[in-house]
């Protein structure tokens, strides 16, 4: 399957835009404000199966040391119009942040700890080679013994704490911040980097 990259840009309008109500139904909890909200954006044309994907990663940071990770994937095929999907799924725990270790005065490196919450929800005919293919929402802050059926048809004790043991993890993202150097006009709130290769989850590890 041969995959083009048709655009690897920041995508702040657009993403804000998407996500605005997932952030008021879905946050980590915290009392703190937003601190800064920092995106990327990536989009890829599979030819083989004629299909147009695009991920969008959009961390927000909060006063209180808190912070909502999300990933959005939507998909949508040119052959066949009917094969639609989006996937939203938001991460969310606590954060410490320290001077990049690349050395650029404009970057900082973000370690998010282990979620304390996932919340995922797909829809669509898109997703289905994977093994989470059907149309589903799991939210480990509101588990429920159907979602547990979904998540692990073998059988689970805990459904919620095993999702949690399974998908989440400790990330680094090293991140750019404007307000470290107000006067350069080419710098924006861009994720620059990550410590795992995808945010996704399919059900298939």
């Amino acid at each position: 399957m041969t995959r083009t990259n048709i655009a690897k840009t920041v995508a702040a309008g657009a993403l804000a835009a998407v996500m605005a109500v997932s952030m008021t139904g879905c946050s980590s909890g915290g009392s703190g404000e937003i601190s800064a909200t920092y995106m990327i954006s990536n989009a890829t044309y599979l030819d083989s199966i004629a299909w147009y994907s695009s991920d969008d990663i959009m961390l927000v940071t909060n006063s209180d040391n808190t912070y909502d990770l999300y990933y959005k994937n939507d998909i949508f095929g040119t052959t066949d119009p009917g094969v639609k999907g989006n996937k939203t799924i938001i991460y969310s725990g606590t954060y410490t942040s320290e001077a990049s270790a690349d050395g650029d005065a404009t970057h900082v490196d973000i370690t998010l700890s282990t979620p304390t919450r996932i919340y995922f929800e797909q829809h669509g005919k898109a997703y289905g080679r994977n093994g989470y293919a059907t149309n589903m929402m799991l939210d480990t802050a509101n588990w429920t013994d159907a979602m547990t059926t979904l998540a692990f048809p073998a059988g689970s004790e805990d459904g919620s704490a095993d999702f949690l043991a399974k998908y989440g993890k400790e990330i680094t993202m090293t991140v750019e911040d404007p307000s470290l150097s107000p006067d350069d006009t080419t710098l924006s709130y861009r994720i620059v980097e990550m410590s795992v290769d995808t945010l996704d989850i399919t059900g298939n590890e």
